[in-house]
């Protein structure tokens, strides 16, 4: 009698390999991956690119190669981390290959957030006498006597840490004598002296390039996406009203406002430059952008409908970057005469959520502006307009330092409090 062989279950094939995930093994294996706050950091696959290293997000399957930007698909950068992150001891599959992706979660770091915020008091002073360490020391006219000027560094380090202080120039003396116990100034200076230094227009230039560089040190983080966007907002000379009131029409008391100018990075939230002065938002794109540039890689900039002009587009342009500004409901569009104006156009049009996505980074310099306010106070105290506008740039520094202290603990960057803040590859 013949017998009949059992039916077999057929089984389903394993998913082939695309090429992406296999460059991604091969990146892999190559090693270099490195890890950068909540994001990672993965080698170009060819010695010979123009861009070194990418930054990887694997929550939300981002990178900032070419391929990512034209596909809006994971890349071979995803994928590599993925396997990296397996070889490490992420879950696998052994049937597929696939690799887990990690569930979606906050991108905050808490204890690198904890740790900052918890030494920000001690470090900040820190991080100020070492920026201030080098402020050149005017020449003294050897025909004057008298007692000798209070020395520039001193004078700066004083009037910043008085701002940071959050108190008036009188209730300030006690944590001035508190940075002379620390060896930071040599003697307390009177709250007099720092009034002076204070309504000093030559003080407004040394605080903007202080500003610019305490940015300098984040820029290897900044520059492997090269995201800046630009805004204003103002600074009260009271403390009971709010700019947007102001900027609406809403306002019932006059009084006046200081407005600031702010160019950021996206990544860390560090104001790269500023400027304080009451002219409108759109001529002041192409100053602020040129000086980001001396220090920072750019690749893309984003700012509001304010913003929208051929030179500012045509300015993004010359530095290399891709402008993210969106259009208004009178724009002319592709029957404009500007080059720059019809080709992000065509962007704005054709891959609207993309271009939206991109733009939204501008979100970014909201967030900066108000923690530099919750840092410092969203209304000045100065009476002065020279002394309003110094207090104000005093303000960005402090939420720069604060920046770098953070830094410090989330992407492991190295800052030498000794002799002067310097950027350190992550």
């Amino acid at each position: 009698m013949a017998t009949i062989a059992a039916p077999t279950v057929a089984s389903h094939p394993a998913p082939l390999t695309t090429s992406r995930e296999e460059r991604g093994r091969a990146i892999a294996k190559l090693g270099g991956i490195r890890k950068l706050g909540a994001r990672y950091i993965v080698p170009s696959q060819s010695a010979n690119s123009n861009v070194p290293t990418y930054l990887v997000d694997v929550v939300e399957q981002t990178c900032t190669c070419a391929d990512y930007e034209l596909r809006r698909q994971p890349c071979k950068h995803y994928e590599a981390c993925m396997f990296w992150l397996a070889a490490d001891g992420g879950a696998i599959d052994g049937e597929t290959g696939q690799v887990t992706a990690p569930k979606k979660q906050s991108k905050q770091d808490w204890r690198a957030y904890n740790a900052a915020q918890t030494t920000e008091r001690e470090r900040v002073p820190q991080l100020l006498k070492s920026l201030c360490e080098g402020i050149e020391e005017p020449p003294r006219d050897p025909r004057k006597s008298g007692r000798k000027p209070i020395p520039l560094r001193e004078a700066i380090y004083a009037a910043v840490m008085k701002v940071y202080s959050l108190c008036s120039g009188r209730r300030a003396e006690s944590d001035i004598r508190e940075c002379v116990a620390r060896d930071h100034l040599s003697r307390p200076w009177h709250y007099n002296t720092l009034f002076r230094v204070m309504e000093d227009a030559a003080t407004t230039e040394i605080l903007t390039r202080l500003i610019e560089e305490s940015a300098a040190p984040l820029a290897e983080i900044e520059n492997l996406a090269g995201q800046f966007a630009q805004d204003s907002t103002g600074f009260s000379t009271v403390t009971y009203d709010r700019w947007f009131d102001q900027k609406h029409g809403k306002l019932r008391a006059q009084h006046g406002w200081v407005k600031l100018h702010v160019m950021v990075g996206t990544l860390t939230n560090v104001v790269t430059t500023a400027k304080v002065s009451p002219e409108a938002d759109c001529p002041l794109l192409p100053e602020l952008l040129a000086a980001t540039a001396q220090r920072f890689a750019i690749r893309e900039v984003s700012a509001d409908k304010a913003y929208l002009a051929k030179y500012n587009l045509e300015a993004i342009d010359k530095v290399g970057a891709v402008p993210f500004i969106p259009f208004k409901s009178n724009s002319v569009g592709m029957a404009s005469k500007s080059f720059h104006w019809r080709k992000m156009w065509a962007h704005f049009s054709l891959k609207s959520e993309d271009f939206l996505a991109r733009y939204h980074r501008r979100s970014n310099v909201e967030a900066t502006i108000g923690a530099i306010k919750a840092l410092a106070g969203g209304a000045v105290r100065s009476k002065l307009p020279v002394a309003r506008a110094n207090e104000v740039l005093a303000k960005v520094l402090l939420h720069n330092l604060t920046c770098i202290v953070h830094a410090i603990e989330e992407f492991g960057i190295e800052v030498d409090l000794a002799v002067k803040l310097t950027a350190v590859k992550p």
